[in-house]
């Protein structure tokens, strides 16, 4: 093609693209392991068999932010939802699972916030990547195996585009950018149907620069020597956003991949642009075998999604003022992955009522094992038995395309059937602990309870009662202990007045107690003084 046919508006030639069935545009993994999970394909827009070509271990790439702001809550939801699925898949199913992620670094986006702002786009993106995995840490989200910032590997980005351009498959533009050829992909618009003739990208100036309205850059030309831009056989400029994940995914796990997530509104164009150069580049009809894709969250009452650009986002931290990690992780897991979220006060309230049952159960079992409940008739065989069907209905629930929401249900169905069951003897402290019946029944339902929550991810079944005091910053040790010793003050006055041995006893043994934790008492007579011992003495 001549140089000046690069200058013909053409936005409006027809694009002819060779058709498919939705069964013939996803290909179905011929070997491998059955993991026995059926799983949403975008595709052929129904449940398959998630089957992964290696015994060994599976692959996982995640679209990660563009660090230009904080991470909003709508955001976030995505990368938690993610984070219980990779969980599931490792602790409950064994696969030995790979996971990368991008950090996008250098955008539209950074440099028009950086221009704003005042801030170098370099210190801009470090600022805010840092509060993106400190938002992450906060939530207990998993961080990636591999992770890899786009500005590290521009010249393999660069070598990645040379070889589309190679295999005919894109063109350099009058305006110097590099735009890959939308009609040379034959199954093109198989993730999500599409009109050829509707530019994507949404304010574009590139209309009258390529070939058709649906092709798309993989570099952008530098606009003005302000512009932060690399070196390359076009000219100055810098990646499209879209290349950027194809090259860093392809670099680490090639021509293949098991899984690819992100968010929905990330399906088109963000991930039909990927599959559509990654298969051009490594000659093949399909680069991902599985595409994952989180509902978005929206504000309730508004119809869009939580969005940066549309100015109604609620930051993490404004969420953590109010509700706890767990409580927005149980807002996530109480609907299907797939499914929108209607962020609101009485979602969040749900969340953290059913928290509270599990909680409620919890503190019943460890006061029936330590036989501070009085020893009920508790019936093991039922127990055992709820017990084994449990088992059946939670694996059933995680094959089926990762339905947190039910297994959620599961885990409440035997909390409540066994919190009654051990409440029915009462609330009187028992005799003996032997006393207690079905002792190892009821320890493994609790076991059961415990290990689900804990592959969901939920902390408060990962943490210890010292870990848990100290994460909260409204404990006073010391005004603890000063509060405990006026009440053993009041008890040791009332032994003194009446002559009370029992009562002396009773000080005493809160003497022996604080001092086997390095608290050593002194009593006087208005009073008690303390200190904490030297443990090298």
């Amino acid at each position: 093609m001549s140089r000046s046919s690069f200058l013909k508006p053409l936005r409006f030639w027809p694009i002819q693209i060779q058709r498919y069935t939705s069964k013939q545009l996803w290909q179905q993994p011929t070997s491998g392991k059955d993991t026995g999970i059926q799983i949403y394909n975008c595709i052929t827009r129904e449940k398959v068999p998630l089957i992964l070509p290696s015994n060994t271990y599976a692959t996982w790439y995640t679209c990660g932010p563009t660090v230009y702001d904080s991470t909003h809550v709508g955001h976030i939801s995505c990368y938690v939802k993610l984070d219980i699925i990779q969980r599931i898949l490792r602790q409950h199913f064994n696969v030995n699972l790979v996971t990368a992620m991008n950090i996008t670094d250098i955008d539209d986006k950074i440099i028009l916030k950086s221009k704003e702002s005042g801030r170098d786009w370099r210190e801009l993106s470090r600022f805010y990547e840092s509060e993106f995995w400190s938002d992450l840490a906060q939530l207990n989200i998993q961080e990636p195996n591999i992770t890899l910032r786009v500005t590290e590997h521009i010249p393999r980005i660069v070598e990645f585009i040379k070889l589309i351009i190679e295999k005919g498959n894109a063109y350099k533009g009058s305006d110097g950018s590099v735009y890959f050829s939308v009609s040379k992909c034959k199954n093109y618009g198989k993730l999500q149907k599409v009109n050829m003739d509707v530019e994507p990208e949404t304010g574009s100036n590139e209309i009258n620069v390529k070939n058709a309205a649906a092709d798309f850059a993989l570099w952008k030309s530098q606009k003005n020597e302000n512009e932060p831009a690399w070196a390359s056989p076009w000219g100055a400029g810098r990646p499209g956003w879209h290349i950027e994940c194809s090259t860093l995914a392809s670099m680490i796990f090639g021509k293949r991949l098991d899984f690819h997530a992100g968010g929905l509104d990330l399906r088109f164009p963000h991930h039909e642009n990927e599959e559509a150069q990654s298969c051009a580049y490594h000659s093949t009809q399909q680069w991902v075998n599985y595409w994952l894709h989180t509902g978005q969250l929206h504000i309730k009452g508004q119809p869009v999604k939580m969005s940066k650009s549309l100015k109604n986002t609620i930051s993490v931290g404004a969420m953590l003022e109010r509700y706890t990690a767990d409580e927005f992780r149980m807002a996530c897991a109480l609907s299907n992955y797939r499914n929108a979220v209607d962020y609101s006060d009485e979602l969040m309230q749900t969340s953290r009522n059913t928290l509270k049952r599990f909680k409620t159960f919890k503190a019943d079992y460890d006061a029936y094992l330590s036989g501070k409940k009085r020893a009920a008739q508790v019936d093991a065989s039922e127990i055992l038995s709820g017990l084994q069907r449990a088992l059946q209905d939670i694996d059933s629930c995680y094959k089926d395309d990762f339905d947190t929401a039910r297994s959620v249900g599961v885990l409440l169905e035997q909390a409540n059937t066994v919190s009654r069951q051990i409440n029915a003897g009462g609330s009187e402290v028992g005799t003996n602990l032997t006393t207690s019946s079905s002792l190892d029944a009821i320890a493994a339902v609790n076991n059961f309870i415990q290990q689900h929550l804990h592959i969901l991810g939920f902390t408060f079944a990962e943490e210890s009662r010292a870990q848990a005091l100290s994460a909260n910053v409204e404990f006073n040790l010391e005004r603890f202990v000063e509060d405990l010793l006026q009440s053993r003050h009041l008890i040791r006055e009332r032994a003194v007045a009446g002559k009370n041995k029992e009562l002396f006893g009773i000080c005493d043994e809160l003497r022996n107690c604080l001092s086997q934790h390095g608290i050593t008492i002194q009593d006087h007579s208005q009073g008690t003084s303390w200190q904490f011992r030297n443990s090298k003495k």
